[in-house]
């Protein structure tokens, strides 16, 4: 398997999508005017590619110790720290935004948002609504980058997404301590599978190691993009999970402890041979820890 990368060498491009991810969140509709995704005036869109990702946290600096300890993640505070761009030897990775910072109000709990490329907002949004989701807020312009909304899928779980001016950011190997994977734990996984390929013509098949198994993997443009399962926690929604790439997964769980998160699913035999940990920071919001080689598949 081989998962995209959102990681790009632009640096204004990574502030521009920060913004434009805080300014849905927050419901701000001004227009901006940023630069664009990508450098190349021609470059392709990769319908289906999560491009994008923001930490929403009412506590930023707390945030920032805890990833900067963790994965050794580097950040460039903006706006007195209301927002932060995630950076990791030079390549920047997203963006931390600070609710409290804005009008001084803590979500019950933190959460990332990630955003998936789209070809055409306006057929996507009739598509979502066609298949069972919610179009939760207005489009926003935003000049030289393109368009972004936030939706709630058929489950209730929430994502942005972008259709960009320009094309998106080309796939690319995943470095360690950058993202990797993305997984949608659903409450009805039958029916966001259903979402999914109906909203936005993903292509699923089950995981080659266990085709008997309920996974479902989701393919765009020839590559996976992510995967759906059941959702295991109850008394909790459906929710997007983004995981990161890293060599030890049992000893980043340990300082998990150690800076003020928690270990949910430790590493262990019995889950995924031991290269998987799922984590919450702490102020809430949960992230997987992922084991990968280019040679073999992320999910179950």
């Amino acid at each position: 398997m081989h998962p995209s990368s959102t990681t790009t060498r632009n640096t204004s491009l990574l502030i521009a999508i920060a913004l434009l991810c805080a300014a849905s969140i927050t419901g701000c509709s001004q227009s901006v005017t940023l630069p664009p995704l990508v450098d190349e005036p021609d470059a392709q869109q990769i319908p289906g590619k999560f491009v994008w990702h923001n930490l929403v946290t009412g506590d930023g600096e707390a945030a920032r110790q805890f990833y900067g300890a963790l994965f050794g993640w580097e950040f460039d505070v903006l706006e007195d720290g209301r927002y932060s761009v995630i950076t990791y030897q030079g390549r920047n990775l997203g963006g931390i935004l600070d609710t409290s910072k804005r009008d001084g109000t803590t979500p019950k709990r933190g959460h990332w948002l990630s955003a998936m490329s789209v070809a055409n907002l306006d057929w996507s949004l009739a598509a979502v609504d066609r298949a069972g989701g919610k179009q939760l807020e207005a489009p926003i312009d935003v000049s030289g980058v393109g368009r972004v909304v936030t939706v709630a899928d058929a489950d209730g779980a929430l994502l942005h997404l972008l259709s960009s001016e320009r094309g998106d950011p080309p796939d690319a190997e995943p470095q360690v301590h950058t993202w990797l994977w993305h997984e949608l734990l659903a409450n009805d996984a039958a029916g966001a599978l259903k979402f999914y390929e109906g909203a936005f013509a993903y292509r699923a098949t089950a995981p080659k190691k266990h085709p008997t198994s309920k996974y479902r993997v989701l393919w765009s443009a020839g590559e996976p993009r992510a995967g759906i399962l059941q959702n295991p926690f109850e008394k909790t929604r459906s929710a997007w999970i983004p995981y990161v790439r890293v060599d030890d997964p049992a000893a980043l769980a340990e300082r998990v402890t150690e800076l003020g998160g928690r270990v949910i699913v430790a590493p262990g035999p019995d889950v995924r041979d031991g290269t998987l940990a799922l984590i919450v920071d702490p102020s809430g919001a949960p992230l997987a820890l992922q084991k990968w080689s280019p040679d073999e598949e992320v999910n179950l």
